[in-house]
């Protein structure tokens, strides 16, 4: 209703209640539909819990929504932003996103992974890939090795403009990608394919170029402007058992990558022992099979197969391979007459905490003896650093580094295993692909004489169900990714993982709640009983809260699905809430013209409310 010619009476001149400014005699002015709020909508941005347990901070959120929607190109260039090779990580990644996701809360977590690989095959299907180079800086950069964290480096780095060559000691590229992860997980047509993205870029790959050999610390800091050290954990750790020299005797890391390589020699005998219990030991156990082998067995100190450091559907696929488990056992001694013949077995316990303390073998306890052919030993990994000064080498063999991956005052920087190992971070191509990333823009900070400054703005992560409307979201099942036959696939190299279908694609993506962030579900603007809310499309960030005409009757807050619409009080405006007519806006909105005349009100007289006429 106007008040257009309607009386004021003084003291309701003045914000009714404290909370909102009077209507003015010439009419509503500042609030023509009332006077009466006392919250207002605002749109605060939040992290989804995917985004933040990504160790590369993709914005899964927003590529989940784009699928959704059939805008495939889309997605793919938005996944780009942060990762390199999604057609990899999609097949490869441990996915601690899906352990982050809430919608493991209501019945089961997102298939990230698998709409990644989705994601990821569309790119390589492209003619030319979405990614560019940036115009040339004129600076050269050395990146030293090229797994996952120096290939994402010399991405970022390439398309910041620098001129990158990656340094890689094998003959062929791609580090722990094509050296540690076997065929069946991994199919060497969509790593290379991805290396030659990277060439496509302009980077220059030199292979069969060892630091140390070939190239020494010196001529790193004399023919480029900076350097980025991301050369892995590839030397085997050993047992320490008696007899480890004998033939027969194998390590995890080189007997993947000669097979990976495609340069191994190695005839398995028919009973194979692999000791170990992380990943890397799934991996040889299974690919055992494939070479040849007619029984696996695991053998590993951890008490039951929950105590594993391994990824748990691995282990599962594993266990259907045929794999046999023992636990609680260490390998003392490797018998036989110059070959593997047996292994000589003790009780053995972590002293302390699982995966994280030393091992307590009990020698006083009777041996037991195991029938071998071969054994695979696979209980992690460590550097090679000789060629690395003392002064940047930590006490657990990895490169000293400050929080920004930076070697002291050079310009050097390392990222990736090489840095995290030992640090209780967990190691994973993700991890390793994130820090990359990061150690890239530092440098370029560093070379554009630009301070480096930790993270600072403090991140809102949604994870409890309950800022949601749960409401909306139906229980619905995850899709399943089908899996080549157990006893067929362990005699092949054939991918066991297969591809989701698009439809496929579509239908995990939808099941995203969209935690904290708008998705352009329409609810705010179909409930709002006022002419408050407008969009121009229906579209992420376009919707608008025309303030004005807003009651603040939290209709629109309590319908959104998502919870990226809050109520903030009136006169309760913190640090990074938008004062707005936008609730939805991707640039700051206006600040409410009620703003100044509610500062002034404390300053004015006391009304006279028995003569106000």
């Amino acid at each position: 209703m106007s008040t257009q010619g309607t009386h004021i009476p003084d003291w309701l001149q003045v914000p009714f209640a404290g909370i909102t400014p009077a209507p003015s005699q010439k009419g509503q002015d500042l609030f023509p539909t009332g006077n009466w709020r006392a919250i207002r909508p605002v749109y605060r941005d939040k992290m989804p819990p995917c985004n933040n347990g990504c160790g590369a901070n993709e914005k899964i959120q927003g590529y989940l929504d784009l699928v959704k929607r059939g805008k495939y190109l889309d997605a793919y260039a938005l996944i780009k932003e942060d990762m390199p090779f999604p057609s990899i990580t999609g097949r490869v990644c441990y996915h601690p996103c899906e352990q982050a996701c809430n919608r493991g809360q209501h019945d089961e977590a997102i298939s990230i992974r698998a709409v990644e690989r989705f994601l990821g095959d569309f790119g390589q299907a492209l003619p030319r890939d979405v990614v560019r180079a940036g115009p040339p800086n004129g600076k050269k950069i050395a990146v030293v090795g090229s797994g996952p964290a120096g290939h994402s480096a010399a991405y970022q780095l390439a398309r910041l403009g620098y001129e990158v060559t990656i340094l890689e000691k094998s003959p062929k590229a791609g580090g722990l990608n094509r050296g540690g992860i076997p065929d069946w997980v991994l199919p060497r047509d969509v790593l290379d394919r991805e290396i030659e993205r990277l060439v496509e870029l302009g980077i220059t790959i030199k292979t069969n170029t060892e630091v140390g050999k070939d190239v020494t610390w010196d001529d790193l800091k004399r023919n480029y402007d900076a350097c980025v050290l991301a050369v892995g954990l590839t030397e085997p750790n050993s047992v320490r058992a008696e007899g480890e020299d004998k033939n027969g005797v194998l390590y995890g890391l080189p007997f993947l990558r000669d097979i990976g390589m495609g340069t191994s020699r190695v005839t398995l005998g028919p009973r194979v022992v692999v000791i170990g219990g992380g990943n890397t030991a799934i991996d040889c156990a299974r690919e055992a099979f494939r070479q040849g082998a007619q029984e696996v067995t695991m053998i590993t100190v951890e008490g039951n197969a929950g105590e594993m450091p391994c990824v748990p559907e691995d282990l599962h696929d594993m266990l259907e391979e045929g794999v046999e488990l023992l636990h609680e056992r260490a390998m003392t001694a490797v018998l036989g007459n110059g070959k593997v013949e047996a292994l000589q077995l003790h009780p053995a316990r972590f002293s302390g905490a699982i995966n994280a303390s030393p091992i307590a073998v009990d020698r006083a306890a009777p041996a037991e003896r195991f029938a071998a052919d071969t054994v695979i030993i696979a209980v992690g990994q460590h550097a090679s650093l000789k060629w690395l000064p003392d002064q940047f080498k930590t006490e657990r063999g990895t490169i000293r580094v400050d929080r920004f991956g930076r070697l002291g005052e050079t310009n050097v920087f390392a990222a990736g295993d090489i840095v995290q190992a030992g640090s209780g971070q967990p190691l994973m191509v993700v991890n390793a692909v994130g820090d990359g990333k990061r150690v890239a823009f530092n440098l370029d900070k560093v070379l554009s004489a630009e301070p480096l400054q930790p993270r600072t703005i403090p991140l809102d992560v949604v994870t409890d169900l309950g800022r949601m409307n749960m409401t909306y979201f139906p229980h619905f099942p995850r899709v399943q990714q089908a899996l080549l036959p157990p006893t067929s696939r362990r005699r092949t190299q054939d991918e066991v993982i297969q591809a989701f279908t698009e439809e496929q694609a579509v239908e995990e993506a939808n099941r995203c709640f969209s935690c904290g962030t708008c998705n352009a579900c329409d609810n705010c603007y179909l409930v709002c009983p006022e002419p408050c809310i407008v969009r121009s499309v229906r579209s992420n960030g376009l919707y608008k809260i025309l303030v004005d005409y807003c009651k603040g009757c939290r209709v629109c807050i309590e319908e959104c699905p998502t919870g990226c619409l809050e109520g903030v009080p009136e006169l309760d405006f913190d640090t990074g809430v938008v004062r707005m007519d936008t609730a939805f806006a991707i640039t700051q909105g206006l600040h409410g013209r009620q703003a100044e005349e509610l500062r002034r009100v404390a300053d004015q007289a006391a009304k006279d409310i028995e003569h106000w006429r």
